[in-house]
């Protein structure tokens, strides 16, 4: 064997991945292996995520994973999964789920303004740094608690944890994932004991928190028997919050770029040395993460292409288009979305809570428009507009909320994801941020994974060497904002 290979698990908000990052003696290959849809379900009303079906999928892509690597003349080495942030599974000792895994969409708001009432939503800032959001971990939490789930023996484990876990038998919390609970405290790293007792969450539901890009165990053997395995691979917790693994693969805290990474969701900031616990971070929106470094990763979570996608599936029924020609749909609309420019009075703010929700999208986006810029209506392509309009100008406003909160001079942007590839997209962000733009990898989120496992192995010293090789995959476009 001539290389070393590790697989990615990228769980995304609309699907899943499995890829395999290959380094070998000509440098560094990236195979996407299997793609699944994550579809949620509802369960009793309530809407869930389909979590036996992805984790069947997962195992399935977890097969063909180690036959890329044998093709590539290599041998797994390693296994690492990442995930969006705040959901989590209720399980047992033996890792059994006790409960539907609930789908974040679905958050309760009134618990929001019930935890204020136990801890003041300025002290929660200045001890986690997570903007108060409905779908938080704490508050869903809090709603669990009070509906006696969170007995004795119960534990709750993120979704990437919950892989993790199901893949080695290991229960732990992942720090990146860790953060974005509201429930880490940033002066003592650890779970914020306080808060929780306020809010009556038993202080035994949440596992150990563990170090990114530590060994977690090895794959139990039923799971070597489905994935064809010949013996038990490592499982490391690379940054299991995908913004941490995304970021990890194009930038570092030495850096003074900004970068979007732009999917269902869009993560606009940049790195810090230190957490920025102000009134003021607050205020605009901004939460503290764990970077893969241990450093603070600041951003404000927006609607991404979740906004245009959801568009696009309401008026495909509406029109009686199958649900498989929805990318057609998207390029027609965003080409006739470039004559509208001009047509569009202002834009909407996509960091909005009114944009999380599922359902009837264009009546929520025109109600918006409409409440701050008349009662105009609006032809499909001038909604499209309006999403990219409006995308771009939240781009351009967090970027600069980021600088005046940070004092630091980011002068150039990092693009990154599938929002990256709308070419219209990235010339409307360039023009209205005033800076260069590079458009990287659009599966940074499992570069950076994989990139994780291979220092975590021994086989590169630090994540910039390994970066570097990765980074040979693919060169990124540039595009200036003044040509």
């Amino acid at each position: 064997m001539t290389g070393k290979s590790f697989a990615a698990i990228d769980l995304g908000a609309a699907s899943g991945r499995v890829l395999v990052g290959t380094f070998g003696p000509e440098g560094f290959t990236l195979d996407e292996v299997h793609r699944f849809a994550n579809t949620p379900i509802t369960v009793d009303g309530v809407l869930c995520w389909d979590v036996e079906f992805l984790f069947e999928e997962t195992l399935r892509g977890l097969a063909l994973a180690l036959r890329q690597a044998h093709e590539r003349e290599s041998e797994l080495n390693g296994i690492a999964v990442d995930s969006w942030g705040v959901d989590y599974g209720l399980v047992d000792s033996a890792t059994a789920l006790l409960a539907p895994v609930r789908h974040y969409r679905g958050a309760d708001e009134s618990f929001v303004p019930l935890a204020g009432k136990a801890v003041p939503a300025s002290e929660a800032y200045a001890g986690t740094g997570v903007a108060q959001l409905a779908i938080n971990t704490c508050f869903q939490l809090i709603r669990d608690a009070q509906s006696g789930l969170l007995r004795e023996g119960v534990t709750a484990l993120l979704t990437p944890d919950l892989w993790t876990a199901w893949l080695t038998g290991v229960h732990g919390a992942e720090r990146t994932i860790a953060s974005t609970t509201g429930l880490l405290d940033w002066a003592s790293g650890d779970w914020t004991w306080d808060f929780m007792a306020r809010w009556g969450i038993p202080l035994n539901v949440m596992p150990n928190i563990v170090e990114t890009g530590s060994l977690a165990g090895y794959t139990l053997n039923h799971v070597n028997q489905r994935i064809g395995a010949k013996h038990a691979i490592p499982v490391y917790r690379a940054p299991a919050h995908d913004t941490a693994s995304a970021f990890a693969a194009v930038t570092d805290i030495a850096s003074q770029a900004a970068v979007i990474s732009c999917g269902t969701w869009a993560l606009v900031g940049c790195l810090n040395d230190v957490p920025v616990l102000t009134g003021e971070a607050e205020r605009n929106g901004f939460s503290n993460e764990v970077a893969a470094d241990g450093s603070a990763l600041l951003v404000r979570n927006l609607s991404g292409t979740w906004l245009l996608e959801e568009c696009l599936r309401d008026w495909a029924k509406e029109s009686g288009v199958d649900s498989s020609s929805l990318a057609d749909l998207r390029g027609q609309l965003c080409v006739a979305s470039e004559a509208e420019s001009g047509q569009i009075a202002g834009t909407i703010d996509c960091g909005a809570q009114d944009l999380i929700g599922a359902g009837d999208m264009p009546a929520r986006i025109l109600a918006m428009y409409q409440r701050t810029h008349g009662h105009a209506e609006l032809t499909r392509p001038q909604m499209v507009r309006l999403i990219l309009e409006s995308l771009a100008y939240s781009f351009a406003e967090t970027i600069s909320k980021a600088q005046e909160i940070t004092g630091r001079d980011l002068n150039r942007v990092i693009m990154i994801g599938g929002g990256s590839r709308i070419e219209q997209l990235v010339t409307l962000t360039e023009r209205a941020t005033g800076l260069p733009i590079t458009v990287s990898h659009q599966e940074a989120t499992s570069i950076g994974n994989i990139c994780s496992q291979a220092v975590s192995s021994g086989l590169f010293g630090t994540m910039k060497q390994a970066r570097t090789v990765a980074n040979n995959l693919e060169k990124g476009n540039q595009h200036d904002p003044t040509s």
